[in-house]
């Protein structure tokens, strides 16, 4: 059994009852065009998938658990994949956009995961990673939680992932908004 197939029912409550639907934001941020080709990895139950379909050609939901995907509200437009982020089946240059939501701290190999996420994504392909900030005493007691439910994580402060990825993405947006904050880049080419 995965680590949210134990969640995947009250997934979507949760995030409501600690304010984490960022939905509106990404999706400003984005800017989306109507073509895009997105990838949610651990896009879990597919909520953000929805709010942001209308306004791209699809969304791939790639999630290793099949409880949480079970909950995705499938459509031409939104279409759940399981599997495993380190290693999807998409196509070399294949993403224009991916899109890594309060995912990246439950990752050990989080190197591997930003390399693959450099294979898949098109030349100047965007990569969105929103995750919560490691020293923020809100999320202090949301990591004590989460380990409970999840054992093991991997938090990382904002400046620690930015490092991580600037050999393959050009920072072109930071936003922090304390808590959580939101690193936008483009792939180098």
């Amino acid at each position: 059994m995965k680590k949210f197939d134990r969640v995947y029912k009250h997934y979507d409550k949760f995030i409501e009852m600690f304010k984490f639907n960022k939905g509106e934001e990404i999706k400003e941020i984005l800017n989306l065009q109507g073509e895009e080709v997105v990838l949610d990895i651990g896009g879990g139950t597919g909520r953000l998938a929805d709010y942001i379909s209308s306004d791209c050609k699809i969304v791939y939901i790639l999630d290793e658990s099949e409880g949480m995907l079970s909950k995705v509200k499938a459509n031409g437009k939104v279409v759940p994949i399981l599997g495993d982020g380190l290693n999807t089946d998409f196509e070399n240059n294949s993403i224009d956009i991916v899109l890594m939501v309060d995912v990246f701290h439950h990752i050990e190999n989080q190197k591997g995961l930003i390399q693959e996420a450099y294979r898949i994504l098109k030349d100047n392909g965007k990569l969105l990673i929103l995750d919560l900030e490691k020293k923020n005493a809100k999320i202090r007691m949301l990591r004590v939680f989460e380990f409970i439910l999840f054992g093991k994580l991997y938090f990382k402060t904002s400046e620690e992932i930015q490092e991580l990825i600037k050999d393959k993405f050009k920072i072109r947006n930071f936003i922090d908004n304390k808590y959580y904050f939101i690193i936008i880049g483009e792939k180098n080419v």
